[in-house]
């Protein structure tokens, strides 16, 4: 793994030691406050001071540090604060540098990097729903929104969408361990204490309940694959991601650049379309962690101590009655003979089933107005939409048997004409390249206008024309 071979060889050595629950703290502490906020290097005396303060307060609130050298108990404060720098700087954890005679305390960079993780996950930060959602639903829109400048939110919101569903396994995992650790209780205090403890506080309160609630996450679900899949399916979008991709160095080349557009928005649809698999796993954890409790606390009278106490004196009484043969004599009415008789096994009739009521089917006359609206919405449909057939039909209509035609020299007369002439500078892309396999674009530096548009000039070519000119100049 290339993070070990960046790390220091020594540097979990202070985590691995007796006192890792103090030396965690103080390079949290150290890496917030100390490192933190200061732009320039501290000094070292002042790193000592920041080390023996936070020394004195953790044994203060956490009891006396447990030092693997028990030569260093007797020492002031201030040395073992030498002590433990020391220590952090042969681990790799810490840096020296000199400025002419004053001596320079930073955080190795390499070391600094993962201390950053660490704080964000001993804040909770790593364990959040609603931020992961919404990030990758606002990262899509604004990517969608801004090709161009914000092409770095795919990547991000790729990552919020792989964060979203790492958070997912650890609580379906973290279920899954504490149901085989509640398992393994003997007693029933045990049992209750892991259930209320472990089950309810850390997992059904904070986890779970966010799952069940009218603000969970999942109402996102939806808008995020709707947003993804609009970019997937539009070109245009697609090509202007992919050459962002290729000038801000996430991708080599152009084509590069859309497959890994591409790739990133499949593995965000895909992990929200598995998110149903998860929670299905997550909510059967839960049901036979509840069903286990459930059992125990039904039976927990018969199985409990007071139950074998009373199993106990009951075999000493029967042992100590006096008996002729050694055995004692039950009398038959004190068996049953018959099943109880009670509400559950008296038959009750059914009720009557009220009848049917004849209702009239009313016919609603229709609205002209809603008619005409409809009919007029139709009608703009029809003409504003583009289809390969209207397409080629109107560019062979203005190409008219030519080899090539400018967009300065066609004609436009219609609405019809008109949409299908806005649409010609998409022709390398258009109909997923169907387009470009008969007809040929290029751009002019040139504009045109008239009173339907203004626009980049081009030359339209339709392609059986450009491969017959490239035989008569190869002969």
């Amino acid at each position: 793994m290339a993070l070990f071979d960046i790390l220091p060889t020594d540097l979990f050595k202070p985590l691995a030691s007796p006192s890792r629950g103090f030396y965690a703290d103080l390079l949290l502490s150290l890496h917030e406050k100390t490192f933190g906020l200061t732009a320039d290097a501290p000094r070292r005396t002042d790193v000592l001071y920041e080390i023996t303060a936070f020394h004195r307060n953790w044994e203060r609130d956490n009891g006396k540090v447990r030092d693997e050298d028990e030569s260093q108990g007797g020492l002031s404060d201030e040395d073992r604060a030498r002590a433990v720098y020391k220590r952090l700087i042969e681990t790799g954890w810490l840096i020296e540098s000199k400025d002419r005679y004053i001596r320079l305390v930073d955080i190795d960079p390499d070391a600094a990097g993962l201390l950053h993780v660490l704080s964000s996950i001993n804040r909770g930060e790593t364990r959040t729903y609603g931020g992961a959602v919404i990030g990758v639903l606002s990262a899509l829109e604004n990517a969608a929104a801004n090709p161009q400048e914000r092409s770095e939110n795919i990547r991000n919101a790729l990552k919020g969408a792989r964060d979203f569903l790492s958070h997912m396994r650890i609580v379906s995992v973290s279920l899954r361990k504490l149901e085989e650790f509640i398992l393994r209780r003997e007693t029933l205090h045990d049992i209750f204490k892991a259930f209320f403890e472990d089950f309810v506080q850390r997992h059904l309160i904070t986890d779970y309940k966010t799952l069940h609630t009218k603000t969970n996450p999942f109402r996102f679900r939806s808008r995020i694959i709707h947003q993804a899949n609009q970019i997937t399916s539009s070109p245009l979008l697609i090509q202007a991601l992919a050459e962002a991709y290729a000038n801000e160095g996430r991708s080599a080349t152009v084509e590069a650049g859309r497959a890994d557009v591409q790739s990133d928005l499949a593995e965000i649809i895909a992990i929200f379309d598995g998110t149903e698999n998860h929670l299905a796993a997550i909510d059967a954890t839960v049901s036979r962690i509840e069903k286990r409790i459930l059992n125990t606390a039904r039976y927990m009278d018969r199985a409990g101590r007071n139950a074998e106490a009373r199993l106990i004196e009951t075999i000493k009484a029967i042992s100590a009655a006096p008996t002729p043969d050694g055995y004692i004599s039950l009398k038959l009415p004190h068996l049953p003979t018959s099943l109880p008789v009670g509400p559950p096994h008296i038959p009750a009739p059914r009720r009557p089933k009220p009848p049917i009521q004849v209702s009239e089917v009313k016919e609603v006359p229709k609205d002209p107005a809603f008619e005409a609206f409809t009919a007029a919405k139709t009608e703009y449909t029809r003409i504003t939409r583009v289809t390969p057939k209207t397409m080629f039909e109107f560019i062979d209509r203005v190409l008219a048997g030519r080899t090539e035609i400018t967009g300065s020299d066609i004609s436009i007369h219609t609405v019809e004409e008109f949409v299908c002439f806005q649409r010609l500078r998409e022709i390398p892309s258009l109909f997923d390249g169907v387009a470009a396999t008969r007809y040929e674009l290029e751009l002019l530096p040139g504009r045109i206008k008239n009173p339907w548009i203004e626009c980049q000039d081009f030359i339209l070519r339709p392609r059986v024309a450009v491969k017959k000119g490239m035989t008569r100049n190869a002969a």
